[in-house]
């Protein structure tokens, strides 16, 4: 775990690389919140970027860290991986973005001795008033091991006697409040019982320039976390094959159980024998009878128990059918008895092997799993289910005089939407000669839209069409009464007649408007 000392050092380096620099982008990764500053020429945001740096705060106790890296270390401009984390719904990483992007840094600290960092940020007053945020926010970086937290805060109140809490990443830890509005006050503190020292990274240099530092703490703790997940990983196998090997131990004890039992098949054929040369003497009541047996050659005197239940025909039955059945079923108990075996046999091999493993072998692992899983001493893996696509319906949204568009999402949808759904006064919106969504303008005849809930409707055409990047473009809009769907035409293909044209496109914020009215939880896409 790292100490003060060690985010001390670290903070030499992180806090030039950002402070004073812009939030551009914040994302979480598996284990990591990540924060993009971009230095602009004269501080000017609208500038061109001159230097851009990565925070990274990670909050498991064992591999809690605050550094800063280069993009390229923290694979910032990964295409496919900034889709995935812009998807991102997380409630608190909505909060972090809400309130920190597009701020200047203009502060990176640590409480003193303590493990908790502070950046502080601010709004410009347009920026402020545009978002209804506070100018002044702050984020709290508690490495506090199994309590470890993230809070954003802001310092807009002066009579306040610490940072306001705006939200917490965990809501109660260590039975501290964190509600929206109660000033922000630390854990407390506990003098350690030796001066804090650096133990990660020790041997690089800090360099706000290059940051070698933060990519060294970055990789030497991930390389200690890949260590734990495969050293718990090897346990868990080893685990597996222990118990695998035990069990199989036992099944085979029962098997030579029941074999030894097989080898009493004998007698009890010899006990029929002797109801049988007795059949006369035995009544139904008896218990027990003594009988002479001359098997040997000798008469010996045994004594027989019986079944008083049933008579001397009974008796003698149920000898011969519980001989016939141990014989018979001695053939299924050595087959299982080699099988056994066998099993004993490899099972005692794998768990040899993975004794001596090397826990970062992830091959073997990989291997080695297989052949428990092929054995038993794992469960089969199940089949992974293809997800059934839900009809969704189609997207909703309302214009800004408040009347609603509906899109849709698929060739089958739009046929729906627009032969099934829309109304015969409803308005149909296509881009001109164009691929895209089909696009419904409810229409009320008692307050009819006017051209601005028209362009809307027509914007959002052009954003489900193959010409969202033309900027403006012309739209055809007709009543659905006009709108024809050929025989035999794909899903999707229609005709229209009597329609008008206006032009829409390459408005953001009309766009980001009508997005704030989805009707559901939805993706851009």
């Amino acid at each position: 775990m790292a100490s003060s000392a060690d985010i001390e050092r670290w903070l030499i380096e992180a806090t030039p690389a950002v402070v004073g620099g812009f939030v551009h982008r914040i994302w979480r990764t598996d284990s990591s919140w990540d924060l993009l500053a971009r230095h602009h020429e004269q501080g000017d945001p609208e500038e061109r970027a001159l230097r851009r740096a990565v925070l990274e705060a990670a909050l498991p106790s064992a591999y809690a860290r605050c550094v800063a890296m280069t993009p390229a270390a923290a694979q910032a401009d990964d295409k496919k991986l900034k889709k995935r984390w812009a998807k991102d719904r997380h409630p608190f990483l909505g909060l972090l973005r809400k309130h920190l992007v597009g701020a200047r840094i203009t502060g990176l600290e640590q409480v003193e001795g303590e493990r908790i960092v502070l950046l502080r940020a601010e709004l410009s007053p347009e920026q402020a008033a545009s978002e209804d945020v506070p100018r002044r926010p702050v984020l709290v970086i508690e490495l506090l091991g199994r309590n470890g937290n993230l809070i954003l805060a802001h310092e807009d109140d002066p009579d306040a006697t610490g940072p306001l809490i705006l939200g917490s990443l965990y809501a109660g830890k260590a039975k501290r409040p964190f509600e929206r509005g109660l000033p922000y006050k630390a854990p407390p503190r506990r003098d350690p019982k030796q001066p804090p020292v650096p133990t990660i990274a020790v041997d690089v240099e800090p360099d706000p320039e290059t940051l070698p530092l933060g990519a060294a703490v970055r990789e030497q703790l991930r390389d200690a976390e890949r260590e734990a997940l495969a050293s718990s990983r090897l346990a868990s196998l080893t685990s597996a094959a222990r118990k695998a090997l035990s069990r199989s131990e036992g099944i085979a004890h029962k098997l030579e159980q029941q074999l030894a039992e097989v080898g009493k098949a004998d007698g009890y054929e010899a006990e029929g024998d002797l109801i049988k040369a007795n059949l006369g003497a035995i009544k139904k009541g008896m218990s027990s009878i003594e009988v002479t047996d001359y098997s040997s050659g000798e008469g010996v005197v045994v004594e027989l128990k019986l079944d008083p239940q049933k008579d001397a025909l009974e008796n003698m039955k149920s000898r011969y059918k519980r001989a016939k059945k141990l014989r018979k079923g001695e053939a299924s108990v050595l087959q299982r008895q080699g099988e056994t075996d066998a099993q004993l046999a490899e099972l005692g091999e794998l768990l040899a092997e993975l004794e001596a493993l090397d826990p970062e072998d992830g091959d073997a692992l990989d291997r080695l799993e297989a052949a428990l899983r092929k054995r038993g001493a794992l469960p089969k893996e199940q089949a992974k289910k293809q997800k059934q696509q839900v009809n969704q319906g189609p997207r909703s949204f309302l214009t800004k005089e408040g009347h609603e568009v509906l899109v849709g999402r698929s060739d089958d949808e739009n046929d729906k939407l627009t032969m099934r759904i829309a109304r015969g006064n409803d308005l149909f919106f296509h881009v001109a000669g164009c691929p895209g969504s089909h696009v419904i303008l409810r229409v009320d005849k008692k307050r009819p839209p006017n051209h601005e809930s028209l362009v809307d409707a027509a914007a959002l055409a052009v954003h489900y069409s193959k010409a969202r990047q033309r900027g403006k473009v012309d739209v055809h809009y007709t009543p659905r009464k006009w709108v024809k769907k050929p025989k035999g035409a794909k899903a999707g293909l229609v005709q229209i007649s009597n329609f008008k044209t206006v032009r829409a496109g390459g408005e953001p914020e009309r766009l980001e408007r009508l997005f704030a009215t989805l009707g559901r939880d939805e993706e851009d896409e």
